[in-house]
């Protein structure tokens, strides 16, 4: 995401023959009102301003952010290939909540919903309060403190960090340089091996550190911000759509003596959940969303000079990128059968891929392959459930080794 960001930033302040200047190339506003384009700086459009018909009905805030919106159209996707597929006539969503609050702080109550972790402070006047106006990491005091991302925002590897006042520290220069974008475990491992001593103080204060943290909420935040939307698009469907709360959904798994697994919680979602439901089947199916590649015309370097261009055709000999291919190799160093997707060249002599995306085997002829699955944006697997529902087997469908169909 923050490489789409700088990418989207980038466009915006180039000068390019097909892009509308900036300020006609803008989403515009609604209004909180009827819906209409506001005007600029307000919340109203220039009708409602003058009726003064400042009763919010949630136009303004109808619209996600791609991040969100691609997540729903993903749902509504599968949606329509199952309606277009099986006979169904009715759809029972799990309408989920999550108290963010009450999951970082179960003892909190009342006015505190409306008073956050800074109510009152500002956000290095809070850090230099939580902190004791020292160095988290060497403990050093009266020197000038910087503040620090524990996990951080651009790392040169592992999950990326976030500006959330749980993610903040204090730092001198020293311990701020020291640690660049290294993550914490990684730092600690490399503090643990030198015989500093500023070093040794270091590792000892890191793990307190990562004790004050907060585990990010960005799943649940989702959830929150898109279930009214997958709601009122779902009902655009034609279909009856019906509602069910987690603890709808749990009841009637205990009730049934299901197992805790998604598939089954699938099958007790609402109400019209029957008395004695049966399950006979012995697979499920996974669905994957795997996307559709690149809109990119042009490769670029990490500075986003062009390097490359990308040739316009996307299918070779009857294959293309994305594929899901079974070859049988008759000899050579890669005899045998391959299952995996298939990444084409222009020769004819492609490379198949595992289901992690590592190179399996390389320059195998196309005349050697057989389509399984055309690149539809999706990967479709067949799971067998296990006796007591503790977990599911693959048959390795797109396992990549040889032997594994």
């Amino acid at each position: 995401m923050d490489a789409r960001r700088s990418q989207r930033r980038s466009r915006r302040n180039r000068k390019t023959r097909y892009r509308e200047p900036r300020f006609n190339n803008r989403h515009p506003e609604k209004c909180a009102a009827c819906g209409k384009n506001a005007r600029h700086g307000s919340r109203y459009c220039r009708p409602c301003e003058k009726a003064k018909n400042f009763v919010g009905n949630g136009h303004r805030e109808k619209r996600l952010v791609p991040s969100l919106e691609v997540r729903v159209n993903q749902t509504l996707s599968m949606v329509d290939k199952l309606t277009r597929w099986l006979p169904i006539t009715a759809i029972s969503t799990e309408h989920a909540k999550f108290d963010t609050q009450l999951m970082q702080n179960p003892d909190i109550s009342g006015v505190e919903y409306q008073q956050g972790e800074l109510f009152g402070y500002e956000v290095k006047e809070y850090l230099l309060e939580k902190w004791g106006r020292k160095c988290a990491y060497c403990g050093k005091e009266g020197v000038p403190l910087e503040v620090e991302h524990v996990v951080p925002r651009n790392p040169k590897r592992g999950p990326k960090g976030t500006d959330r006042i749980s993610n903040l520290t204090l730092a001198c220069e020293e311990c701020n340089k020291a640690k660049g974008n290294l993550q914490p475990k990684e730092w600690l491992e490399k503090l643990k091996q030198s015989r500093r001593k500023l070093d040794q103080v270091r590792a000892e204060n890191l793990p307190k550190i990562l004790r004050k943290l907060k585990e990010p909420l960005r799943d649940a935040a989702l959830m929150n911000t898109t279930r009214w939307v997958l709601y009122d698009r779902l009902k655009k469907t034609g279909l009856p759509v019906e509602c069910g709360t987690g603890a709808r959904t749990k009841y009637n798994r205990l009730r049934m003596g299901l197992p805790k697994t998604h598939y089954f919680d699938a099958c007790c979602v609402g109400e019209s959940t029957p008395e004695n439901l049966a399950i006979e089947q012995e697979y499920v199916q996974v669905w994957t969303a795997l996307g559709r590649g690149s809109r990119k015309m042009c490769n670029t370097d990490k500075y986003g000079f062009p390097v490359s261009h990308r040739a316009r055709q996307k299918m070779y000999f009857g294959f293309m990128t994305g594929d899901l291919v079974v070859a049988e190799v008759p000899e050579g160093k890669y005899a045998g059968r391959w299952v995996g997707r298939v990444a084409v060249r222009t020769s004819g002599y492609f490379d198949i891929k595992g289901g992690t995306g590592h190179r399996v085997c390389q320059g195998i002829s196309h005349r050697y392959m057989r389509l399984l699955q055309r690149a539809d944006g999706w990967q479709y697997e067949k799971i067998r459930i296990e006796k007591g529902g503790s977990g599911a087997s693959s048959p390795g469908v797109n396992a990549g080794a040889s032997g594994a169909v």
